[in-house]
């Protein structure tokens, strides 16, 4: 399997057979200061309690524990949870809109930080739904002095034929990668005008190299049938529920079950039961590298 840059795909985790999660998503809040037109919103704020638990339960597994939103700045309880996470040595990663003032970012402990910027054009940043725009971009340039921060761009139909202008501006600010990626409600891609190297950002490379191929981003590819191997020691957790992915509760999906001690247990079942060919949400949406993954695991899966 290639490396794809994605902090949850690597050559340690396709090997790892252990009975325990690896890697983690917990959305904190559905709230946002922004507005942004692709997001797909969802109504939870995070059960504290059980959350807290099932990362003690896990402990001795969990690697990277990603936290999420909404805007996840806004709830209330962050800096009680990333000390919880933190005082049992796991790697933390923020996703945030870069909207909180430098100095709270800089306080929480966190060493990973995913912020969005989609533009370089204010104007069309704000009919995105972008807000503190200015200070979104010097929290960027700050954050990438001192951690590794890469920046979610999204390609629709205001951006798509300035993609190389946009990729220029956000690796001036510092960062250390650029998720590129495709809105799943504009189904319009990136237009390249010329090529550039970006061996230095395996994300970005990554996603580049597969557009130019007419590789999509989204979807299981025609004719392949494997297993959801990701599910069995990856989980995301919204509210009190635990779904297969983020993407899967972003569109609707129903959860696997409960936050509770059989979580482990019923994420097994389901991948058992499950396939993923037949399921409509993974079928259209399932992302390039989790295909990536999981047609690499099923060939080592007894």
């Amino acid at each position: 399997m290639i490396n794809t840059g994605f902090s949850e795909i690597n050559e340690d985790r396709l090997n790892y057979e252990g009975n325990g999660f690896w890697y983690c998503e917990i959305a904190v809040t559905g709230a946002c200061n922004f507005n942004c037109t692709y997001c797909n919103r969802f109504n939870a704020e995070l059960d504290y309690d059980k959350t807290c638990r099932f990362v003690d339960q896990y402990k001795h597994t969990l690697k990277h524990i990603q936290i999420t939103g909404g805007e996840p700045t806004l709830y209330l309880k962050l800096l009680w949870l990333l000390k919880f996470i933190r005082d049992r040595g796991i790697k933390i990663g923020l996703s945030t809109n870069g909207s909180a003032d430098y100095n709270f970012y800089d306080y929480l402990g966190v060493k990973m930080f995913s912020i969005s910027l989609d533009d370089y054009d204010t104007d069309i940043l704000e009919k995105r739904g972008y807000r503190e725009i200015n200070k979104v971009i010097s929290n960027i340039k700050k954050l990438s002095k001192k951690y590794y921060v890469n920046v979610g761009l999204v390609i629709d139909s205001l951006n798509c034929g300035r993609v190389d202008k946009i990729i220029e501006y956000i690796l001036g600010l510092g960062v250390t990668d650029i998720k590129l990626s495709v809105s799943t409600k504009d189904s319009t891609k990136p237009v390249f005008n010329r090529a550039r190297d970006y061996s230095r950002y395996p994300i970005l490379n990554y996603r580049v190299k597969r557009f130019l191929e007419g590789k999509p981003m989204r979807g299981i590819p025609e004719g392949e049938n494997f297993k959801c191997s990701l599910v069995r020691n990856d989980i995301s957790i919204v509210g009190n529920k635990h779904f297969p992915c983020l993407v899967y509760a972003r569109e609707k999906g129903q959860a696997i079950g409960e936050l509770s001690d059989n979580v482990y247990a019923d994420r097994l079942k389901w991948y058992e039961q499950h396939d993923p060919s037949q399921d409509p949400i993974c079928n259209k949406y399932c992302m390039d590298f989790k295909c990536e993954f999981n047609r690499s695991k099923s060939a080592i899966i007894k």
